[in-house]
């Protein structure tokens, strides 16, 4: 399936078999191959155009059909003024069954992590998220503007896994560290841990 000259994917996550619960009276596709495509974004500060998370049924391969988008929405952080990178990088690539097909962790650069309930991927919605605080180590991430450049100090996640004890864990690219994460609230008991 071709995606728009706008985005460009870093991740691609199959989701196959997952019951929706919304069609479980329909005669047929009560359940759906579902496919979540991570974009990848690469200027700093929304230099380009905003990478995103995408959700395809892949249900008739020949015929995938976009279903829903996710992305973080600019204005509840700035974070295009922040610095760095803003826009989806990477997801989880784990299939343990504490998170598969209910929750995708998606590493979203100057963002940080975000949690989202993808147990109806016609609507994900998010349930959680962390920012990391930037540290004496962070580095900082330029934009050249008129011939100069105009540097910040930003948090960077970059890639975030997952195990089957339900950690999550986030690496940050501009040399923040190693987040280790365990849900609470909502995100929590979308995943059904005690």
């Amino acid at each position: 399936m071709p995606l728009s000259v706008m985005n460009g994917a870093h991740t691609v996550f199959p989701m196959l078999g997952m019951p929706i619960a919304e069609f479980v009276h329909d005669k047929d596709g009560k359940s759906r191959d579902i496919v979540m495509i991570v974009d990848e974004a690469i200027l700093n500060e929304c230099g380009e155009a905003r990478q995103m998370v995408w959700f395809a049924d892949v249900t008739t391969e020949t015929r995938p059909m976009m279903i829903s988008s996710y992305t973080v929405p600019e204005a509840s952080g700035s974070f295009c003024e922040r610095g760095g990178r803003f826009g989806s990088h990477s997801s989880n690539e784990s299939m343990a069954p504490v998170y598969y097909k209910k929750l995708a962790f998606i590493a979203f650069f100057n963002a940080g992590v975000r949690a989202l309930d993808i147990r109806d991927p016609y609507h994900p919605k998010e349930v959680g998220y962390f920012i990391p605080s930037i540290t004496a180590a962070t580095d900082k991430r330029c934009v050249t503007i008129d011939s100069r450049d105009r540097c910040k100090v930003a948090i960077q996640t970059n890639n975030v896994e997952t195990d089957e004890r339900g950690y999550i864990y986030a690496v940050d690219r501009a040399n923040t560290g190693l987040h280790i994460l365990e849900l609470t609230g909502a995100a929590r008991a979308v995943a059904g841990l005690p």
